[in-house]
């Protein structure tokens, strides 16, 4: 990784994870155990991502999202939600299409509401202008999620900060931030 915050950033979230697995009352692997349920929700994104390069303006982001009950680790009270999304992104000769995973440790806040917050991974091809490259980037969000039988409502916010490549015009990275809108329904 070319990026020295990222790398520091990526080594605490194992660092700090990895201990939390072995507390007690953890479950891990979680999908092992007698009481997880995947409860998966399939969403379609929209929203905004505002991108920290020259010349390009916040517009529009889509993308699909699959979520569920993270198969690996679970707290002993309220739960991590994976979510892996697919969003594109296009504005002014700079296309962004990005692949991530962003766990989400989930509290409820009323019967049919939760709020959520986690670090996220994805990967990124970035074509500027007919350059086109591939970065990492890790983001840090927040979310709150709306269930009520197999309706799914979301919003969320994320911060990403991602590697440095050259676009043609020398090295920059393609930080951004993003306001998503979801609605689903959960499977």
């Amino acid at each position: 990784m070319r990026n020295p915050a990222a790398a520091a950033l990526l080594g605490l979230a194992v660092s700090t994870t990895a201990p939390l697995a072995l507390a007690e009352g953890w479950s891990f692997p979680a999908l092992t155990g007698d009481n997880y349920r995947a409860e998966p929700t399939l969403a379609l994104i929209g929203g905004q991502l505002d991108p920290d390069v020259t010349g390009a303006d916040a517009d529009d982001l889509w993308g699909l999202e699959l979520s569920l009950n993270c198969p690996l680790i679970q707290p002993p009270s309220n739960r991590i939600r994976q979510q892996a999304s697919l969003t594109r992104y296009d504005d002014q000769g700079l296309k962004i299409t990005s692949l991530e995973i962003n766990p989400h440790y989930v509290v409820p806040v009323s019967e049919h509401m939760e709020l959520g917050f986690g670090p996220g991974v994805g990967i990124m091809k970035v074509d500027s202008n007919g350059n086109d490259e591939t970065l990492l980037g890790l983001q840090a969000g927040v979310s709150l999620h709306y269930r009520r039988d197999a309706f799914f409502f979301g919003a969320e916010a994320r911060y990403q900060i991602t590697d440095k490549e050259d676009f043609g015009a020398g090295k920059v990275d393609v930080d951004n931030s993003r306001v998503l809108l979801k609605v689903g329904i959960n499977l």
